[in-house]
């Protein structure tokens, strides 16, 4: 119970927070504070630019986030072991990718948000990324 507690809870946690139906993620959403801090920053900036810079920043956040999920997976399979396995990291890249997909099917079928294969490119490719990073810093 304490091996799930301390290494699989996370995934779990995080996986029900990116889930679909949490419209805190959605562009509406995060247009109430996001747009009034780049207006802080850029006070001159157009509205095309504005735009812009908020599109860029939720893809990032995208990216970060499933990079996030892909590293959590990650650590669970491994569990207490220090060494790295090519199985671990594939189950962790298998799952993040298909949970990054289903995400984005499921933002289809709901009326305030808009699923994109854009979205889950960007997912997977943060996904794929952090895994690669640990792939390549275990090699070295």
């Amino acid at each position: 119970m304490r091996n799930f507690i301390i290494y699989w809870l996370p995934v779990f946690l995080w996986m029900g927070f990116l889930f679909p139906t949490n419209d805190a993620l959605s562009s509406s959403s995060t247009s109430y504070f996001i747009v009034p801090i780049i207006k802080w920053f850029l006070p001159n900036a157009s509205q095309a630019t504005i735009n812009t810079l908020h599109m860029l920043f939720r893809k990032s956040v995208h990216f970060g986030e499933y990079a996030f999920l892909a590293f959590l997976l990650f650590r669970a399979f491994r569990g207490r072991n220090k060494d790295c396995r090519l199985k671990w990291l594939l189950y962790a890249g298998i799952i993040a990718v298909s949970y990054g997909f289903l995400d984005e099917f499921l933002q289809t079928l709901i009326a305030s948000r808009t699923g994109s294969i854009f979205d889950w490119v960007i997912d997977s490719t943060g996904a794929l990324s952090t895994l690669g990073i640990i792939y390549i810093k275990d090699k070295l």
